[in-house]
Formats: structure tokens, sequence, C-alpha cells
């Protein structure tokens, strides 16, 4: 039953005694009239004897109510300070790779303050408001960017060359190592090119470079990798030379053995970066299967979004013990270069690297991989693709489409067919 209260007895409730007179199923009805009259008030109005009050007290303590309080507003904050601690670290430290190349010119008379507002126009740091703070390093943000107190900066005019998003410290490394030498010759070694093509490449460009100098330089024992399979009966040092863009000086422009060893050096270095041993152990291959697999990737990815979905048919086909296919493989094999049409011969031409014919991974890889195809090798898309035939699809130029079945495939195939994309 719902009761009135007085404006003053909130919270308060009548519980009678028994003792009144007043008929059951009736609550002090007498009284009850009498308070009727508008002259009447609460105030007023004694309780009665019989009538025994109730105080009903909270549920819930002010303790337990403040401590809610205090706990909702601690999660509050940590939850807070998680986002800005995790965004501040994706400035200092921005994840994935470094972008594009930069060549960058710090001009004479700059200040500080000019190299860093140069160096976030061209993308080189992403934040360079926090770039400033993180050199200045005041003793109240040291904890929170992780830089070093008391480091004094000037950097010398010339040009550098610098990649998009680079962490703090690699920017300051490579801006205190000083400007590139005035009289430098650079080489460059695109991602994809074969052995062969890399020594054509660097005679063309490397005029002082001597040809049986260079391909003595590939047979050096400096080369042998520690990871380079025991039972090949031969030094190739295909794949295991980073494609990258290398300046030379006066003292090593006619060294061809300095410019191999420092390629495979960057090799070694890209790899432990990206972690690839272990990471190789955990997709059950071995270090040079993980390279070999890169190589795959880079021949037959136009889109750096799809080699992690090239990966993954080449595992899932590996997984099923199928013949991989890639023509890419039949071209190494038969010495023709990308793009090059495949005759019925080459097809069944009986090599090892024709993955047309064999089961597995050929015995080495087929071109120098860049990091892209390594990580891609490394971390797979999910997906039960057994196909890929390029489509140009949505209209991407070089875009495959990716088929679980052999229909599916077909279809696409015949679509490659029509737009004379080379699956002929």
């Amino acid at each position: 039953m719902t009761d009135q209260f007085p404006d003053d007895k909130v919270g308060d409730s009548v519980v009678g005694d028994g003792s009144s007179e007043n008929e059951p199923g009736r609550f002090l009805s007498d009284d009850f009239d009498s308070y009727s009259d508008e002259s009447s008030t609460w105030s007023n109005t004694e309780p009665r004897p019989d009538v025994r009050w109730v105080r009903y007290r909270p549920v819930v303590g002010p303790l337990i109510r403040w401590g809610s309080v205090v706990l909702v507003v601690i999660v509050f904050l940590v939850v807070a300070w998680t986002r800005i601690r995790g965004w501040i670290d994706d400035q200092v430290r921005p994840d994935g790779l470094p972008g594009a190349q930069v060549e960058f010119i710090i001009e004479d008379g700059w200040t500080t303050n000019d190299v860093v507002a140069a160096l976030g126009d061209n993308g080189v740091v992403d934040n360079p408001a926090m770039f400033r703070q993180w050199m200045r390093c005041p003793s109240y943000i040291q904890r929170f960017l992780g830089c070093k107190p008391g480091g004094e900066y000037s950097f010398m005019a010339g040009q550098y060359d610098l990649r998009e998003h680079l962490t703090f410290e690699e920017t300051v490394d490579l801006l205190a190592a000083g400007p590139v030498p005035e009289e430098v010759i650079r080489v460059t070694i695109p991602e994809g090119l074969t052995l062969e093509q890399t020594v054509s490449r660097l005679l063309q460009t490397m005029p002082a470079f001597d040809e049986q100098e260079l391909r003595a330089a590939l047979l050096s024992e400096k080369l042998r990798w520690e990871y380079y399979p025991d039972e090949l009966p031969f030094l190739l040092v295909e794949g295991l030379l980073f494609p990258d863009t290398y300046q030379l000086d006066d003292s090593t422009v006619a060294d061809e053995l300095n410019l191999i060893n420092r390629m495979h050096r960057q090799f070694l270095k890209i790899f432990d970066m990206t972690d690839a041993k272990n990471r190789a152990a955990a997709l059950g291959l071995t270090p040079y299967e993980v390279v070999i697999v890169a190589s795959l990737i880079e021949e037959e990815a136009m889109l750096s979004v799809e080699r992690p979905k090239i990966a993954r048919v080449i595992y899932n086909r590996l997984n099923l013990d199928w013949r991989l296919g890639i023509d890419a493989t039949t071209r190494y094999a038969v010495g023709k270069m990308a793009g090059e049409e495949l005759s019925v011969i080459d097809l069944e031409f009986d090599s090892p690297w024709n993955t047309r014919l064999v089961r597995g991974l050929p015995p080495t890889p087929i071109s120098s991989p860049g990091r892209s195809s390594i990580e891609a090798a490394l971390q797979p898309a999910e997906g039960d693709w057994l196909y890929y035939v390029r489509t140009d699809e949505g209209g991407v130029a070089g875009a495959h489409t990716f088929a679980l079945t052999a229909e599916e495939f077909e279809k696409a195939r015949k679509v490659c067919l029509e737009k004379d994309l080379g699956c002929g």
C-alpha cells in the first residue's frame, strides 16, 4: 500500500502497532480527514502516541558512494592517460615502416626551428612541435617523451638522405651524421632484380667497376649467410643483397667488394630488424625459406596491399602439397625477364626452379625482395585462397582477383584474357 507522508518526513514510514481502533484495511482515516482542511499543516500536527515512526536509512553508505565515485574517476584517468601516452608514442616512434626517400636540404643560416619546421613540411617527422620539445627535453616532460636531457643539437648545412615517418631518434642520428658529401655517386638497385640484372645495373652505372672483379666479389665467403642451406653445393647470393640506394665516394667508387658487402650487410640489418628468425620459426620455415617466399611475392605483387594475400596463397598451396605454378619461377629457370611470354617448351622446362613442374619452393630466391615483401612473407593475410590472377579488379591497374575454387579462378582468368593482361 502506498502511503502519503508530510513534506518534512520524506523517507519515513508509518507502521501501526495494531492497537488502533481503526477498521482493518483503513489507515488513520479520521486523522486523514482532519488534515484535509486547508488551514491545517503537517508541521502543526503532533504524532499520535499509537503511531511508530521508522526511518529507512540508505542501503549504500556515504563511504561506499564516495568510493565508487573515486573509482570511476581513477578508471577515467587511467584510460585517458593510456590514450594520451599511446598518442605520444605514435608521434615519437611512428608504427610501420619508414616511408619514401626524402632529399632534405638544410640551408645556410637556418636555425634549429627552421630545420624542425622543414622536417615537418617534408613528412620526415610526423609532429614537428613535439619533435622540438623532444630535443629540448625539459625535466617535466622527460618521462612523457622518453627524451634525454642536456642534448645540444646543431646541424650542418647541406643535403641529407632521409625518409618519411622516421622516429625522432632516427632523425637526429641521421642529421648528426652530417650531410652527403658533395662529390658522391649514388647507385640505386630496385626491388625485384635478379642477381644478373643487378650485375648489369652496377656495370652500367659504375663505369669504374670491372666485371670480373664484380663477379669474383659475388663469390666471396664473406657473403655466406649463417642460414644458407648446407645442402646447396654452390654459393649463390640471390636475394641476399638488399635493394636500396647506396652512396660511394672517391675511396670506394672502384671497390666492387666493398659495395657488395654493404648490400649484404644491409640485408642482414633489415632481416634482423624484422625479427625474421623467430617469426619464420613460428611459420614452420627456415630464415632462408622466408627469403625465397619473399622473392616470389616481390615478383608477383604489383600492389603493396596484395602482398600478404599472395603470401597466404603460397602457404595454402604448400600446405596442400600443390605445385605453386608461379610463372616468375619458370621465367627465372629459363632466363627470361619479367613480362616476357612463356612458350610451351618454357613451361615444361626441367628445372628445380620451375614450380609448374616441381612441388614445394624453388631451391633459392629468384630476385632481391624489399622489406615489404619480407614483412608479407612473415605475416601473411588470413584467408583460404588457393589462386590469384591479375584482372585489374575494381579498375585498379595491377590488382588481382583471389579465388577459392578452380571454377572461380577460371572465371577470373577469362577476364584476364579479355583484358589482355598477360594470362595467355
